[in-house]
Formats: structure tokens, sequence, C-alpha cells
């Protein structure tokens, strides 16, 4: 007999337990061969899942949920009735292990399934099931989440086959429990209070040990750490703040209720000491918590604690800052254990020599540009997603040219677009010595702008550009390239193709989804994409002679409609505007000139050889009257080629 689920079931039978059993068995066998701890069946993950498989198959859809927990999907159907196994879903996810390559850990596109079942630092996990006998969709839920693309969490949580548990011991700093409503320290001010005397103190300990002098604790400095430790709980989320000062991180997660003392923090944070080579002074991946903690030049110290109970995040803030890679100040600040306070002494509060092109690394801020190019791309992915785009492949010719732009903006300290041809957002930031930028930073920014958009009516909005040039459904590549003076600015370039942001009527409908949208692979018309393949043929002169008298015609009779006189030719415009149009389809943009004249662009492609008339393209004008509120005078969105043609 076939197996049967009902797709809203209130008691799980003996065979749900079954299929439950195979699917947490089959990750298990998996995990062992690459030293990842088993994991264990969550009841609270299992009905997260359930109810989204449930959703599922109700919608005839395959998406992922909005849960903050790391989530895999699996979809099969048979003609005929069919009873399905809890190892398939994990066997088809496993499979991608052939695409993932272990000497280039990271996210990669069509791996993210075998790289969350194997995922060391995932300890629970949870399988929803919905079938009508034909189709099953399986949902399985992790926690904590997998693919976290911060620099080096793949290396130490995807493990080559035949990995023990000891290898690569994964970092304590893992992404928080989204299930958890997270508040502030519950334990009241007397135990901040004891926290902070043992962060202070731990912290002075390892210094002493280094030459440096002891830190002091600044209640500035802990204001501020406490307000991003809050932020950080509240939003489930691990990223630094803004701050100028040095900054290290900690998170920490006990399936039980747990005290935390604040030498953990500190003790973890200086056991990247054996990843340090003394003998070669400088910023290195992995140790940045470490040279902050000792870095001889640091006199004050602030924390924050947020806490739950079973999570905590620790916030440290620093100053001066330390981890300034500036020719010589590893050296002088960075000691061998054992060194006196005498040795190498360096200036109190010393600032960075501008002439110098180092910058600061903050551990975890994504100083590699490769990974920043990663981390860029899977944001823009992942928002895009939401509004029903489909995601975006990274070319690197694209990011040679943003590269080179991105260099030309930071020389001259410039903010402004290029000639390319392309889509081109454009971000940058200054404030100290060493700051730098995340590629989530960077596309957050963009997308913020997504509060100004109104969807309901589509078109080219005031301070929305970037937001829809980064979720346009039709541009399919980007590249981005990233400047850092090293001396307190970060430019970012990013080119998309084919460009969006098109205004012909329409386009913005087309290209622009509300968000929750699904993505599909329908074909969406794309202006740019037929521009560049379009065969332009000049008009001969007496075609162009009655194209001119046509459009002159039909403008004047919509003109006497609104009480407007009649608009005379001007040779002189007319001269003008027509180069425009001869560089606007040599570059394969559409773009206003700003010259000072009113100015109004209209653009068909597709297939015909036939040009239009001047009447239809007056037409397509006036149209936008629908647009205009009469009483209520003045410039509107989606109105204005409209009014220009009846100005008086």
């Amino acid at each position: 007999m076939a197996l049967r689920f009902q797709v809203l079931r209130k008691e799980k039978t003996m065979t749900d337990r079954d299929f439950e059993r195979q699917f947490v068995d089959a990750h298990n066998d998996y995990r062992q061969k690459h030293g990842a701890p088993p994991l264990s069946l969550s009841k609270d993950l299992c009905n997260s899942a359930q109810k989204w498989a449930n959703h599922l198959l109700s919608s005839k859809c395959l998406k992922h949920s909005s849960t903050d927990h790391g989530e895999n999907l699996y979809y099969a159907s048979s003609s005929v009735p069919k009873e399905y196994n809890g190892k398939d879903a994990v066997d088809s996810w496993y499979s991608e292990i052939k695409d993932y390559h272990f000497d280039k850990p990271g996210f990669t596109s069509g791996t993210g399934h075998f790289t969350q079942v194997v995922w060391k630092d995932s300890r629970e996990v949870g399988v929803g099931i919905a079938t009508d006998g034909k189709t099953i969709i399986v949902v399985g839920q992790y926690h904590p989440a997998g693919n976290i693309s911060n620099a080096g969490y793949f290396e130490k949580n995807v493990l080559l086959p035949g990995s023990s548990p000891s290898d690569r011991h994964s970092s304590p700093v893992r992404k928080p429990d989204p299930s958890q409503k997270g508040t502030t320290h519950p334990e009241g001010k007397g135990s901040d209070r004891v926290f902070e005397r043992q962060f202070v103190d731990a912290h002075n300990v390892y210094r002493q040990k280094h030459g440096a002098p002891p830190l002091t604790l600044s209640r500035d400095l802990c204001n501020f750490a406490h307000k991003w430790a809050n932020h950080l709980l509240s939003s489930k989320s691990l990223q630094h703040s803004s701050t100028d000062h040095g900054e290290n991180l900690y998170y920490a997660y006990s399936s039980a209720p747990k005290k935390f003392d604040g030498k953990d923090a500190v003790d973890n944070w200086y056991s990247e000491i054996k990843d340090y080579h003394f003998d070669k002074p400088g910023f290195t991946s992995g140790t940045g918590h470490f040279t902050q903690v000792v870095w001889k030049d640091s006199r004050e110290v602030g924390v924050g604690i947020a806490t739950d109970g079973k999570t905590i995040f620790v916030v440290g803030q620093y100053h001066p800052a330390g981890n300034i890679s500036n020719a010589g100040y590893f050296e002088k600040n960075v000691l061998p254990p054992g060194s006196s306070p005498s040795d190498r002494p360096s200036s109190p509060v010393r600032k960075p020599d501008p002439g110098q092109k180092g910058t600061t690394h903050p551990q975890g801020k994504g100083s590699d540009l490769a990974q920043f190019h990663r981390d860029f791309l899977q944001a823009c992915n992942f928002q895009r997603a939401a509004h029903g785009a489909p995601g975006l492949t990274l070319d690197s010719a694209l990011s040679r040219d943003a590269q080179t732009w991105a260099q030309t903006l930071l020389k001259g300290r410039l903010l402004k677009n290029s000639s390319s041809p392309h889509g081109e957002n454009i971000w940058a930031k200054t404030g100290s010595p060493g700051i730098t930028a995340t590629g989530q930073e960077v596309v957050d920014a963009w997308y913020k702008q997504v509060e100004n958009y109104d969807f309901s009516k589509p078109g080219h909005q005031d301070k929305t550009g970037q937001f829809t040039q980064l979720v346009w459904r039709s541009s399919k590549e980007v590249g981005v390239g990233m400047a850092n003076s090293g001396t307190g600015m970060v430019t970012v370039v990013a080119n998309f193709k084919p460009a969006g942001n098109i205004t012909n009527p329409g386009y913005y409908a087309l290209n622009v989804l509300p968000k929750g949208s699904k993505v599909t692979n329908e074909p969406v018309q794309d202006v740019t994409l037929r521009m560049q393949t379009l065969k332009v043929t000049s008009l001969s002169a007496s075609e162009l002679d009655t194209f001119v008298r046509d459009l002159l015609t039909s403008l004047n009779q919509y003109r006497s409609q609104h009480g407007a006189g009649r608009l005379e030719l001007s040779s002189a415009l007319t001269k003008e505007a027509q180069e425009w149009a001869d560089h606007l389809i040599s570059i394969n943009r559409l773009m206003n000139r700003n010259k000072g004249h009113g100015e109004n662009i209209f653009c068909l492609s597709g297939s015909s050889k036939t040009a239009p008339t001047g009447s239809y393209v007056a037409e397509s004008w006036y149209k936008e009257i629908e647009k205009y509120d009469f009483s209520s005078p003045g410039f509107k969105n989606g109105a204005g080629k409209e009014s220009t043609t009846i100005y008086t």
C-alpha cells in the first residue's frame, strides 16, 4: 500500500516517526564522514518545517520560508502512488558534494544543500513532510543555521570526507538562535559590574604578559558597546558596528540556561595567539581578536553584554583602536609573551601616517576583495529573490571596469557615474583611518531605498534608483569593485548588465516587483538588450521631414486642447536633438542630457524595420495625462512628458 500523509495532520503516525528517524540517521551517517557531530531531532523545528511543507504543497510552489534557521527543500513526484523514504531527500542534497571545491571553501551555487547537511556547527534538525501519495515535499530546518559566509566559516564547518571531529575546531562565534526573543542582561546591574570587572581583569592579565599597559574601563565605551550588543541580539545577526573604535565580538550558546563569565570572551579572543607569527608581525586572518586584546597603544575598553540566559553576545570596544596595518604598527604594538613594558615603546595615542596605504582590519570585516565579491553577490541575490528576480552571476570583465572606476573616484574624491553603458550603483563611506566595508553593508544601503518606492505607481521615482537597479529583473550579470584609501575613505562601484531603470512604459512594472513575488523564468522584455542587437538605419531626408511635420502637428493638436500656444520648429534645437538621439543609440542607454531645454525621450525596439510615426510618439507622451492631477498642479512622477507637451 502506498504511504500517504495528510496535508494537515494533528498527530504523527508511526510512519511519520520512521521517516523522521530515517531522515536524521541519513544526516548523521554523512556528517560522521566529514567530522561533524550528530544532529538531534528538534520538536520545535519539526513543527516549523511541517507548517512550511504544508504551505508549499497547498500552494503548488517551491520556495524558501522567511525563517532564520538553515533550510533545505526537496521535491519529488511519481506518476503512480509511491512510498517515500526519509533518506531520499538527504541523499539528493548530499549528492551536491560532486560540485563542491574543498580547496576553495565558500558558498557556491548548487552546493548549499550539501554544505548545510554536513555543517559542523549545526546541532539540531527538524523535518516536515507533505504529500498526496504521488508528490512529496520535504523541508529540513537546522539550528544553528549553516552556510554562513563570514570569512573562515566554510573552511571550519565543511570538512573533507574522512575528517575527524577534532579537525579545524569551529569558532564559538556562531549565528544566534533566531527562536530566542533576546533581551538585555536579565541579572541586573550588580551582575553587570561583576562581568565588567572579570572582563577588564582578564584583558590586563594577558596584556601584562605582552608588555602592554593595563586598560581602564570607559563608561562611554560601555554604553556604545551595550547598545550594539542589544542590537545584535534583537536582530539575530553578527556584524560589526560602524564605530571608529576597535571592536571585538563574541557569541556563545548553551541549550540549557547558563551563567556566563566576563573572562570567557577574552579567553576565546586570546586563544588566537596560536595562529599569530611574531616573526612576521602584521594583520593575519583569524588573529584580529587576539592582537586587539594585547594592542599596546589601546588605553581604554568598554564592554556590552546582551543575553537571554542561553545565548550571549559580548561586544568589546577599544580606544585608541588597534589593528592598524601601517608600517611598523604591529611590530610595536603586538609584543611576544614575556616582553616588558619598556620593550619597543610606542606612542600612547599614535595616529597612522596618512601617507601610508595601510588599513585597519577589525576581525570579520572582510578585508579580502575576493571574500567581498562573494558576500556582495550573495547579498544581492538574497534581496533579488525576495522581489521575484533571478540570481545574478559575477562577471570578471564587469568587475574590472567597476574596480577601475572605483579607484578613479577614490583618487579624485568624487562621487559620480561613469559613461558606462551598463547599469551602475555607487556607494562610499568616510571615517577614521582603516575603515573598510562588507558586501552586505553596501547592498543593505542600496536596498534601504525600497522605503521610498511606491509599487502601486511603477516607474522612476526620486531616491529609489539604486534599489530598482538592484532588483531589476532583466539584469543578469554584475561586477563590483572596491577601493580603500587606508586613510578613511572607501568607494564601491557595481555594474549591472543588462542595465536597469529603463523608463519606457511598462518596464518598471515588469522588472521591479513587490516583495514576496515568485521567481520565474518567464522572459521579460528588455530594452537594453534589444538596443544592443538592433540594427540602426538612418532615415532619409524626406522620411525625417515627414516624421517631424507629423510630430509637430500632433503636438499642437494636443496643446490646443489645453489652451497652449502653437510650437514652432527650431532648426538649432532639431540639430541638437538629433545628435543626442544618435549618442543614445551609440551608448545603448536612455538618459536625459540636462542641457537646460525641456526634453522628452521615446524609444521603441523590436524586429520591425518600420519607423514609428510622429503622431504615435506624441500620443505615447500624451497618454501620461492619466497620471496627472489637475487639482494638485505640479511635477508628478510619470506625467513629465505630457506636461512638457502642453506647457505654455
